[in-house]
């Protein structure tokens, strides 16, 4: 059986596969956009993916993705402010839904517990902005839900 990690063009092993014959793949050619690198096949694929990249012909050990927002890029990790502000957007939005029915004209609940309902959704919606500079969501202090 052969393995191939399949690299991206700034070096990234994006994944790693094994063939039933060598035909499947080819060492050195393009498939969708990533060039296979025939490896062994009793390398550790996770750890390679996680801890290694390819620039012209050679394996290059790098720290592993410190963050889920972290993009690999001129062969080092850089912070995509972006993707991580639509994932805590995500989150708070989550956070949000689940509240929308204390806001319904024939909630069950008094209208000032409905007004503290209000303000806490209030300061979650501000919360992307309040955290601009958060790096991750443990960073992020969520309100508390009233009682």
């Amino acid at each position: 059986m052969f393995q191939y990690a399949l690299i991206a063009d700034n070096g990234e092993v994006q994944h790693v596969v094994s063939t039933g014959t060598d035909a499947d793949y080819t060492d050195g050619d393009v498939y969708n956009g990533l060039t296979a690198v025939q490896i062994s096949s009793d390398l550790d694929a996770q750890n390679l993916i996680e801890t290694k990249y390819y620039i012209a012909g050679e394996w290059l050990t790098r720290e592993a993705r410190p963050n889920p927002w972290s993009d690999w890029v001129n062969n080092e990790w850089n912070f995509n402010t972006d993707r991580f502000l639509l994932s805590l957007r995500f989150e708070r939005n989550n956070n949000l839904s689940a509240t929308d029915w204390t806001q319904l004209p024939d909630s069950p609940i008094t209208e000032e517990k409905k007004l503290e309902w209000l303000v806490y959704r209030e300061t979650l919606r501000n919360v992307p902005e309040t955290y601009a500079a958060a790096t991750s969501l443990d960073d992020i202090i969520w309100p508390n839900k009233p009682e």
